[in-house]
């Protein structure tokens, strides 16, 4: 019996000696696993935009295009493409040797209708005339006094002139001396550009987020990253019926040296909602953990998971209600295989996503 007890102890130590030599516990695990190399920034608090993104094409503040409202030979031409104007200025001067003799007979007949309306008035108020030739007389008197605003008119129209200031955007080619001018044509195409306007579509779950007033940046491509400051000025209280989009209309200042010309297509950024000093992080640095939203941050060269309630989100950056403090290091890289505890090798990322 002796014997036997002793075969089972021999036994039980031999199989104590014999595990296998590559097993080893979880803590040993984690300590010959190799580091997980990530990036990571500080929690941060800042200020999260939500913002509205249309494109559209740039144009004058005002536009007009001038027509001319007379006939005759152009005599001269006081303009040239892409030259600036001042309103009132003398654009076109046309024959007007018609309209000036019309001019001429329209002040004689209205004299005359005139100095007839006083006799007549006279002679009425003495009792030698009519009451019907006094009527007539009137009558006669505002016609002619008609004609001579028409004839006036006529001859101011031989010179056409700038109805606002600006700089000439289109020139017809048949605006030059000696060439016809008819009722109708149009002589040229003016556009203030000390400031201008964009109108551009956004979509119908949009619109509702815009108002009157909201602020906006203005992007030119054709000028590279410069930007300007803008307002929203309309939105339009129906949708367009070909696009079934909304316009919105935002005006921003043109540069000193007028960079910006009526035509340039526009990139524009319309700022909804504003929220100061909230806890902000990258997106992608979100993940979910047990059916939850989660993020990992580093302790000392450990990453640690904690469990976060997500607030509003603004292009790529969210908001964090709970479960971040500010200052924390949060790894935002290489954080998809990570498990609570496991060994990370950071690399700092500046705000812009580069490292250092």
């Amino acid at each position: 019996m002796k014997r036997y007890w002793w075969l089972l102890t021999a036994a039980l130590l031999v199989a104590g000696s014999c595990d296998t030599p590559g097993e080893k516990n979880e803590d040993e695990r984690t300590e010959t696993k190799p580091p997980t190399p990530v990036e990571a920034i500080p929690v941060a608090r800042g200020t999260l935009k939500k913002h509205v993104q249309a494109s559209g094409v740039a144009s004058g503040i005002r536009e007009v295009y001038v027509v001319s409202e007379t006939q005759g030979k152009i005599e001269a031409v006081h303009f040239r493409l892409g030259g600036g104007v001042g309103k009132g200025a003398v654009l076109v001067e046309v024959d007007n040797t018609v309209q000036k003799a019309a001019l001429e007979q329209a002040r004689k007949a209205a004299a005359s209708a005139e100095l007839n309306l006083r006799v007549t008035k006279k002679l009425f108020d003495q009792g030698s005339a009519s009451e019907a030739e006094h009527t007539n007389a009137q009558t006669q008197a505002s016609g002619a006094r008609a004609g001579l605003e028409s004839a006036q008119k006529a001859f101011n129209d031989c010179r056409i002139t700038a109805p606002i200031g600006g700089y000439i955007a289109q020139k017809e080619r048949t605006i030059e001396p000696g060439n016809y001018l008819a009722p109708g044509a149009m002589v040229c195409r003016i556009v203030d550009i000390s400031s201008l306007k964009a109108t551009v579509p956004v979509g119908e779950m949009e619109v509702g987020l815009l108002r009157k007033g909201m602020p906006a940046k203005v992007r030119i491509p054709a000028l590279g990253s410069t930007t300007f400051d803008a307002k929203v000025a309309a939105v339009a209280a129906g949708s367009d019926p070909s696009t079934g989009s909304y316009p919105v209309e935002v005006v921003f200042r043109n540069t000193r040296d007028r960079s910006v010309k009526s035509g340039m297509s526009v990139s524009v950024t319309i700022t909804t909602e504003t929220a100061d000093s909230v806890v902000l992080v990258p997106a992608g640095a979100i993940v979910e953990r047990d059916r939850k939203d989660a993020a990992f941050v580093a302790e000392g060269a450990r990453a640690a998971m904690r469990f976060v309630t997500l607030g509003r989100t603004a292009g790529n950056t969210v908001e964090i209600l709970d479960g971040l403090a500010v200052g924390e290091t949060l790894i935002v890289t290489g954080m998809t295989t990570l498990m609570r505890g496991d060994s990370v090798a950071i690399t700092l990322a500046d705000s812009a996503g580069g490292s250092r």
